[in-house]
């Protein structure tokens, strides 16, 4: 692709983000104030014509009838660091637009060179960097940068300024990570506020306060759900495969959901680095790669988990997820610092516990192997799990055919048993003592 190309193509891609957050009104600025335009001329004095520029932002304050505010944006798609020259250049062409409190960003592919920061910085530019959503792992009905609260966009300085210098930086989940002199942030709303207050009047800020979106700490769009609900739904397949004892089957309850809703499950495909499975809308497929699972429990794991994606119909803010073999954890979800997304793997990765584990069946297979096994209450519960050898051992013994009946691994079973009350783990055990199974490496939350 040549330069050209490249440069349209980024330019695309972020004015449809962008204008997407305008229209559907979170935007920094309420979209009553804000107009968006491509490739379009303002008036340099010094040249006696337009210079155009890539993508612009007008943002008119109440009462006026022209902007007071204009976003001027550049696109750089390379294959290097943005040097300082481009800024520079940048620069000069935005101090020869006339009567507008202009402001500068550069939105790049690639981070930026030193010198760059240091020029932006002493002159109030902007800097993105953009990550073309077909690279993420999670590709959300709305852009994450959007939907990111201004705490966790704090939280988020770190990885903001990792993906802003580091060249090989990836990113999973945020398509933009923003720089306005020393703030770091992955929130597009912190981003533009902060730019368009850079060293502005008292007046003109209490004026923009008037145009702003209120402050939330969170933008969710995917509901809370208790556990019952989601361990509900999970009932409600079991109930139409006339599932009763032994293993959960998986492929009956894909069988299932392809004569009902069309969805494809497709086995043994080749997946990226770390991916164990992924679904996508639209048509919906789900993709699971054996081979890297490397055993039926995980496998079996991963596709519950995508079929609770499906099944708790979160196509209505996803439109792509991908599993990675890190992200298998039931409870540590402090890992995915989108809320939107750590909701939505909390549910999914539930709702694959309560079905690969059907709380009567599981139950009651578990009381035969505490009664088999004389486990009694003695003031910490059934079954009772610390450093000591001989609770140690009790918990395998005890495990070991609740995880050939359910075909799962032992941290599931142990998570299981948790959550029903049936397992008391002294909080202080270290974790070298108990290191759970290969088949999953942290359960999914």
């Amino acid at each position: 692709m040549d330069t050209t190309k490249k440069g349209d193509k980024l330019e695309d891609q972020a004015f449809d983000v962008f204008e997407s957050q305008i229209a559907e009104d979170c935007f920094f600025s309420r979209r009553e104030f804000c107009k968006i335009f491509r490739k379009k001329g303002y008036y340099s004095k010094d040249r006696g014509k337009n210079i155009i520029f890539d993508i612009s932002i007008e943002v008119t304050l109440p009462g006026q009838d022209r902007f007071s505010l204009l976003f001027l944006i550049e696109c750089k798609n390379y294959g290097h660091s943005v040097p300082v020259d481009d800024v520079e250049e940048f620069f000069a062409k935005i101090q020869q637009i006339s009567g507008a409190n202009a402001k500068g960003i550069v939105v790049s592919t690639n981070s930026f060179q030193g010198s760059a920061f240091k020029f932006a910085r002493s002159k109030g530019i902007g800097l993105l960097r953009y990550f073309s959503k077909e690279k993420l792992e999670w590709i959300l009905a709305r852009s994450p940068s959007s939907m990111a609260s201004s705490s966790l966009a704090s939280s988020e300085r770190s990885n903001s300024y990792r993906a802003l210098h580091e060249e090989n930086h990836e990113s999973r989940y945020f398509d933009f990570y923003g720089c306005v002199k020393d703030t770091y942030t992955v929130s597009s709303n912190q981003f533009f506020s902060s730019l368009a207050r850079s060293d502005a009047e008292p007046d003109f800020l209490k004026a923009l306060a008037n145009t702003e979106q209120a402050t939330t700490e969170s933008r969710l769009c995917v509901p809370y759900l208790e556990k019952q609900e989601v361990e509900d739904r999970s009932l409600e397949v079991l109930s139409e495969i006339k599932h009763e004892a032994g293993a959960v089957p998986l492929d009956t309850i894909c069988e299932l959901l392809k004569e009902q809703s069309g969805l494809v499950v497709k086995h043994n495909s080749r997946l990226g680095d770390g991916v164990l499975g992924q679904i996508s809308f639209g048509p919906d497929i789900i993709s699971i790669d054996d081979d890297k699972a490397s055993t039926t429990e995980r496998a079996r794991f991963t596709l519950a988990h995508e079929l609770g994606h499906f099944a708790l119909d979160h196509k209505r803010f996803m439109v792509r997820e991908t599993c990675h073999e890190e992200d298998i954890a039931i409870e540590n979800t402090d890992i995915i610092n989108l809320k939107d997304i750590r909701r939505m793997e909390w549910q999914a990765n539930y709702f694959a516990s309560c079905t690969l584990l059907p709380k009567e069946q599981f139950e009651r297979e578990f009381f035969q192997q505490a009664q088999m096994h004389k486990l009694s209450d003695r003031g910490y519960g059934l079954l009772y799990l610390d450093s000591q050898r001989c609770n140690i051992d009790t918990f395998y013994r005890v495990t070991a055919p609740l995880m050939n009946t359910f075909q799962v691994s032992r941290t599931v079973i142990k998570l299981r048993l948790i959550k029903l009350g049936l397992l008391n783990e002294a909080q202080d055990m270290p974790n070298s003592v108990f290191q759970p199974t290969r088949s999953l490496s942290r359960p999914l939350g």
